[in-house]
């Protein structure tokens, strides 16, 4: 098990190899293409197939979910050789969206459980740690040699990321997949259909309200961390900042969130609590200060809130997986992504309305505030109830 712990950090290094991140848009756009409803396509991808390819991810296994996910993705990715319009484009977006969700939850919880059969619950808090610290890393190198790749040839940049796919396809394949969460009579029950397996996680999750409020907290975390990656390639030249200045942001804000991935790797017991109790609150206040910033203060800001977000973000997933039943682990985390999707579906085209992208920053930062602040709150209640003996 501990060594396809080590290959799944090689996984990780090279699916975050994601040199498509910051020149798909302009991509599309040069090939008659309309971004907007490839953006659409996108996201309406992802809410069809979050869960039911989270069923499949818990019912065939993790790593079969994860190597079709992987395929498709390069699969759609080397055709955008074939993008000529809109609808071309909303095609090829919508299999890139389809082919994410094979992988989402599915890698997640491939990675807690390998390293939790290596090392107990401790070592699978730890290796989501530094997993999330690698990601961060990569994704800060990415968009420099994206930039490169790009000025040889505009579709070098889709290639290379395919090639890099189909690698770390290779690489889950040489993985063995935990005798608990792999598919067969070790794994418990699996003949039940799909839709009773389905309701059989809805079930646990209704049972268990501090799960229940971990992953809707979890809904709002990632939906805001999304928002404000997307909205910064708007809201650093709107500083000042040309776009290379920008990518240096960017690059500054993913080498300090693999720093905070170091750090929450090294976290227990009360530290890491305080942590995921806190740290939102203070992401919430540098993204409100981004809002208010119109200067290169703003810029750092961002920055520091990456740098916040790798030490949050792994002891918020190491929470979640930890409350979470291995047979229902994959489509429980698709339910938290597919909330996450439909919040960002929702918020991005109002935010997009907004007459500032500066605004923008203030009303999500606050958004953040307030479910952290109630999050805070529910804690505290939890804590109080056995004190009074009720």
């Amino acid at each position: 098990m501990r060594t396809d712990l080590q290959r799944y950090y090689v996984y990780t290094v090279l699916s975050s190899l994601t040199f498509t991140w910051t020149t798909w848009f302009v991509f599309v756009a040069s090939r008659g293409g309309n971004p907007g409803w490839a953006e659409s396509a996108f996201h309406l991808a992802i809410l069809l197939g979050e869960v039911p390819t989270g069923v499949v991810a818990d019912m065939l296994g993790r790593r079969r979910s994860m190597l079709i996910g992987l395929v498709l993705s390069a699969a759609s990715l080397f055709g955008y050789a074939w993008i000529s319009d809109t609808l071309t484009a909303c095609l090829l977006l919508g299999l890139t969206g389809l082919s994410l969700t094979f992988i989402s939850g599915a890698d997640t919880a491939l990675l807690y459980e390998t390293a939790e059969a290596a090392g107990g619950e401790e070592l699978a808090r730890r290796a989501i740690a530094r997993a999330s610290a690698l990601q961060m890393a990569t994704l800060a190198v990415a968009p420099v040699i994206a930039g490169w790749l790009s000025e040889r040839h505009p579709l070098a940049p889709f290639f290379a990321h395919g090639a890099m796919t189909l690698l770390a396809a290779a690489v889950v394949w040489t993985m063995q997949e935990p005798a608990a969460a792999a598919p067969g009579p070790a794994a418990g029950p699996r003949r039940r259909s799909p839709w009773a397996h389905t309701l059989a996680a809805l079930t646990y999750l209704r049972r268990r309200p501090d799960l229940l409020a971990l992953v809707a907290f979890a809904w709002v975390y990632e939906a805001v961390a999304s928002m404000v990656s997307q909205f910064g390639q708007v809201y650093l030249p709107a500083l000042g900042l040309s776009l290379f200045g920008a990518g240096m942001v960017f690059s500054a804000g993913r080498l300090l969130g693999a720093a905070g991935g170091w750090i929450a790797e090294r976290l227990t017991g009360e530290a890491a609590d305080r942590w995921l109790r806190w740290g939102p609150l203070g992401q919430a206040v540098l993204i409100m200060l981004a809002g208010l910033a119109r200067t290169a203060r703003g810029a750092a800001a961002l920055a520091l809130n990456e740098g916040l977000d790798g030490l949050v973000y792994p002891l918020l997933s190491a929470r979640i997986n930890q409350a979470i039943p291995t047979a229902q682990r994959a489509t429980i985390l698709s339910f938290q992504s597919l909330g996450s999707s439909l919040l960002i579906a929702a918020a991005f085209p109002a935010a997009a309305a907004l007459p500032s992208v500066f605004l923008v920053y203030g009303i999500v930062g606050g958004g953040l505030a307030i479910a952290a602040l109630a999050r805070v709150l529910q804690r505290q209640r939890a804590a109080v109830r056995p004190a009074g003996g009720r």
